[in-house]
């Protein structure tokens, strides 16, 4: 095998290696993203259940004290409201005021 041959292998198996590598590195970033409060938005957003005027299951869900719970241990505390305003926000719900009322109820629970 000639010299070229052996250096174009190398190179290929570089590039190879470097592609896995950046991939683990995005699978990583992405577990590391669902502990932001955009994350604990979004997820906030898929367990509540709503209509136009209220949320219905703002206390007394499991899932929902669950996913407060993981948020009081992930984030700092100065962000916790900020992540129920826009949750309830997002839900474009008529009781607003209700809603955060709840939601505060359920995340001094957990």
């Amino acid at each position: 095998m000639k010299r070229t041959d052996q250096e174009r292998i190398e190179r290929e198996l570089k590039r190879r290696e470097k592609k896995s590598t950046l991939e683990s590195q995005r699978i990583d970033n992405r577990e590391d993203a669902d502990a932001t409060p955009g994350g604990y938005i979004q997820a906030l957003l898929e367990r509540l259940h709503y209509d136009k005027t209220t949320i219905y299951n703002a206390m007394g869900d499991d899932e929902v004290l669950e996913l407060l719970m993981s948020m009081k241990e992930d984030l700092p505390e100065k962000q916790w409201e900020g992540v129920l305003r826009s949750t309830v926000r997002k839900t474009k719900v008529a009781e607003k005021e209700l809603a955060l009322t709840e939601l505060k109820e359920t995340l001094a629970q957990a």
